[in-house]
Parts: C-alpha cells; sequence; structure tokens
C-alpha cells in the first residue's frame, strides 16, 4: 500500500530547492518565478497508486493531475470535469464505455462521457486532453490526480485498485 510519504517526500525534497533557488535568486537581484512555482507540472508517475492496463503511449497518464475540460449534460447543461472531481470522494469516468458493471461504493462517484452517454464531448475538449478510447476508465483520486486509466478489457482490476485503497462496495 502506498505510504503518505513514497508520494510526498520527493515533492517536498523538490520543493525545498525550489525555495533555495529561489532565495539565492532573489539575494543577487534575479528573482524570476516560472512555472515550477505554481506546481502544476507535479505528479506520482511511477508510484504504486498510479496504474496503466494496459499501457499508454499518449493523452494523460496514470500519476497526471487530471485536467479539467467543459462537458454538456444529457439535457444541454454545461458540465465541468472540475466541478465532478470536487469534493473528497473518487471519480470514476467512462468513456464509451455502454453498459458495465461497476459495482457502488461509497466515496465514488461513477460518470460516462459518450454520445449516448450522462455527459457529452461534443466539443472535443476531454477527448483532446485524455486521448481516450472507447471503453477506457479513468479513475480520479480525491487530490484531483489520475490514479489509475484501465482499458475495456481490463474492469476486474478496478475493483482490486479500488478494494487496495480502501474504497470498498456500498451495502445496501
Amino acid at each position: 500500500m502506498l505510504s503518505y510519504e513514497e508520494e510526498r517526500r520527493p515533492i517536498a525534497a523538490g520543493m525545498l530547492g525550489l525555495a533555495t533557488k529561489l532565495l539565492d535568486a532573489a539575494k543577487r537581484g534575479e528573482m524570476r518565478r516560472g512555472r515550477e512555482v505554481h506546481q502544476l507540472d507535479l505528479g506520482y508517475p511511477d508510484l504504486s497508486l498510479a496504474l496503466e492496463k494496459p499501457g499508454r503511449a499518449g493523452g494523460l497518464l496514470a500519476g497526471d493531475r487530471a485536467s479539467d475540460a467543459p462537458l454538456r449534460g444529457a439535457a444541454g447543461q454545461a458540465r465541468r470535469l472540475f466541478d465532478l472531481f470536487q469534493g473528497s470522494h473518487w471519480t470514476l469516468l467512462g468513456y464509451e464505455v455502454g453498459r458495465h458493471s461497476i459495482s457502488p461504493r461509497l466515496n465514488l462517484h461513477i460518470h460516462m462521457i459518450g454520445t449516448q452517454a450522462e455527459l457529452n464531448d461534443d466539443a472535443g475538449h476531454f477527448t483532446a486532453a485524455y486521448a481516450p478510447s472507447p471503453g477506457d476508465w479513468f479513475l480520479i483520486r480525491p487530490n484531483g490526480y489520475i490514479g489509475a486509466i484501465i482499458g475495456a478489457h481490463e474492469l476486474g482490476v478496478i475493483d482490486s485498485y479500488l478494494a487496495d485503497v480502501g474504497v470498498v462496495p456500498r451495502e445496501f
């Protein structure tokens, strides 16, 4: 199981190094803050909570920060991915998945994106950022990072992954 230290210690060390570099630059009168100060490029692709089955070559990868995208609801209303991610829950996005057998779980919100789904990517922003294939599932962690990207033929992996991180099936 992933520990807080496995994930955050390298980030903390990098930020301390950046702070030292910025302080030295300020002392020399060369203070310029670049992209790294905003921490938008942080990611966790090589850690135990980043899972891709099968592996991917393009688009966002497991461990990357999940991107926002404007979508349309089934009734035509504007929706944003960041609104779906907001809160302390996990979010599972299915792209052109049709029927599925993902069981409801506590702290898991499931949303479908596709031409015949709850959400439509008519402007192509989701597909441009995520580069999904029909049947792909994207599991977004509560901190806004992609925990797993699972292909259509690997659905069993989702249940195992969720169980490993403590997202348990809902009791009815």
